[in-house]
């Protein structure tokens, strides 16, 4: 009968490892998925409001981490790295819709258009000539307060 249980604990080592890396990936996936959604959201409002898209960061990066912790995807030890890529990853989205956007208005085309016309080096130019240090700046405060919202996650 003791033969048994040893038996049984190598035989979910695999499963808890698979269990585990199938888990990481999803939440890898959900970071990803909602950085997306928050950079699009947060470039399409400001394009109709006409404010920075560094400010609405601010809030975005809050709005991100917790809709990321009540997912479970902001668990361990990485939680706080994945929050501030995650904050990154929607600002470069926001500010490269930005410049398509500005793209579009200069060259009269369409949005699908412009991304055709200029292609990525010219997005990614655009959207660098358009960042101001202060908006670098709020960027990064975005990122520290996600990193420290995650952070309390933890404990």
């Amino acid at each position: 009968m003791n033969d048994a249980a040893p038996t049984s604990r190598t035989q979910s080592a695999p499963s808890s490892l698979a269990t585990r890396l199938l888990r990481g990936a999803l939440s890898v996936l959900a970071v990803l998925m909602c950085a997306l959604a928050l950079g699009a959201l947060i470039g399409l409002v400001s394009l109709f409001v006409d404010i920075r898209a560094c400010w609405l960061m601010l809030v975005g990066a809050l709005l991100l981490v917790w809709v990321l912790r009540a997912s479970g995807s902001l668990r361990g030890r990485f939680a706080p790295l994945a929050a501030v890529a995650a904050v990154v990853l929607a600002s470069a989205y926001a500010e490269c819709l930005d410049a398509i956007a500005r793209v579009a208005a200069v060259t009269g085309a369409s949005f699908a258009e412009s991304w055709h016309l200029g292609g990525v080096a010219l997005m990614f130019q655009i959207a660098e000539l358009g960042l101001s240090p202060l908006s670098l700046l709020v960027y990064s405060v975005a990122a520290l307060l996600a990193a420290w919202m995650a952070s309390r996650s933890l404990h």
